[in-house]
């Protein structure tokens, strides 16, 4: 995605989340020394009001696995995560049987160790379309046009009464 309402942010709602967050981008940027800070496109800034999405943007990829499998593949998302996090981690953090890590556990966000859970929604398997549901009907739909003319314009006047 492209343009300013794409573009990655962490909210904070008071000043002791603000803290929490630079100091884990503090912490990251201290683990990826060839990072330079301020190429760094993430912002750090107060919540604003949230306004949730309708019904039929939730669990997109779960209702439409083919569209957002030809988005994922087309955006480049996947060879921009192995870019960024390197391979070895996208594929710990894409691996369905955890075999990355140590003992079956993460930690949340409260800091306690918790089983890490995969695949809670029971998304099916991620599958890239060829190209987008909305795109197919219209290549149908000018097929089915073209049939009928080349029917009605060859087809027709060379049947005998």
């Amino acid at each position: 995605d492209e343009g300013s309402s794409s573009l990655p942010a962490i909210f904070y709602a008071n000043e002791e989340e603000r803290s929490v967050v630079e100091g884990v981008r503090g912490e990251i940027l201290a683990t990826r020394p060839s990072w330079d800070a301020s190429s760094v496109a993430v912002t750090i800034m107060e919540r604003p009001t949230f306004w949730k999405a309708e019904e039929y943007h939730q669990n997109y990829y779960i209702k439409n696995p083919g569209d957002y499998g030809y988005y994922k593949k087309a955006c480049g998302r996947t060879a921009r995560l192995k870019e960024v996090w390197g391979e070895e981690e996208y594929y710990c953090y894409h691996d369905l049987e955890l075999s990355c890590l140590v003992n079956g556990t993460v930690f949340n966000e409260e800091g306690v160790e918790v089983d890490a859970v995969v695949n809670l929604k029971n998304a099916p398997e991620e599958v890239a379309g060829l190209m987008p549901q909305w795109a197919i009907w219209v290549v149908s739909l000018v097929a089915i046009s073209l049939v009928g003319w080349v029917c009605c314009c060859y087809c027709l006047p060379n049947v005998k009464s």
